[in-house]
């Protein structure tokens, strides 16, 4: 679990501070429990804040955050809602950035290095609420039971893209959406490895937009290919060669 949050905060090119990997360690080894390892790092924080250490922002963001993601892994509920997306943004990031858990107010623009350069194209915030609501109600009523597992797959790609397309919040929507999605999995019995995150979010995060990016011109058109490799690794074991280099879409 703490790799995988590892990897989920690189793709902002967060890292762990050493306080909080001898915290995991003493963790992993059943000596603190997770509420420990929480308090533990709000008391480290606090003190170096009250000490005047400007150290304290280099790595708060990161631990903090971390130590939230993997209370969401453990957490046996799930809520398959848009409420339960805005609320799982809200305890990534409380007390970090304001207005956690609330939807972006502004148009959304961001150049992707796997679009050389170019942005996805994102609906108007005034569209956000009417989008995630049918997604959820969408998603809610799917029927899996019929399903191959290579089809499932699929599905699950489809929904994870449009958690990113439809940029809900003002920040950290990649990794909202890469913790939600993986909720979602635990939730209907998948187990995954923890090194595919941590050693590939940032390909995963470059398979969401080349499943979200459409250039008729170019004849370049949505596809959940590589974001399928990447999940078959994660949850199935299998061992696809994941390239960024191969995701990268050439500017006109």
């Amino acid at each position: 679990m703490w790799m995988t949050a590892f990897g989920i905060q690189s793709v902002v090119n967060l890292k762990p501070s050493d306080f909080l990997l001898d915290l995991i360690t003493r963790h992993i080894e059943g000596q603190i429990d997770l509420n420990k390892v929480k308090s533990s790092i709000n008391d480290h924080y606090h003190r170096l804040r009250n000490e005047g250490d400007e150290h304290w922002r280099h790595f708060f963001e990161s631990d903090k955050v971390s130590s939230r993601i993997v209370e969401l892994f453990l957490c046996p509920q799930f809520d398959l809602s848009f409420e339960g997306f805005k609320e799982t943004h809200h305890h990534l990031f409380h007390s970090i950035y304001a207005h956690s858990g609330e939807l972006r107010q502004h148009p959304a623009s961001k150049k992707e290095w796997v679009l050389a350069n170019v942005s996805v194209l994102y609906p108007k915030a005034d569209d956000i609420k009417r989008h995630m609501d049918y997604l959820f109600e969408t998603e809610r009523h799917f029927d899996y039971s019929q399903l191959s597992k290579s089809h499932k797959l699929r599905h699950f790609c489809d929904f994870i893209s449009k958690l990113f397309i439809y940029n809900t919040f003002q920040y950290a929507n990649s990794r909202v959406a890469f913790v939600y999605a993986m909720q979602y999995m635990l939730s209907k019995g998948y187990e995954f490895a923890n090194d595919t995150f941590y050693r590939e979010a940032w390909y995963f995060r470059n398979a969401i937009i080349r499943a979200s990016y459409t250039n008729m011109h170019q004849g370049i058109y949505p596809t959940t290919e590589y974001m399928e490799m990447f999940l078959e690794n994660l949850f199935f074991g299998a061992d696809n060669e994941l390239r960024n280099h191969r995701l990268v879409i050439k500017g006109e």
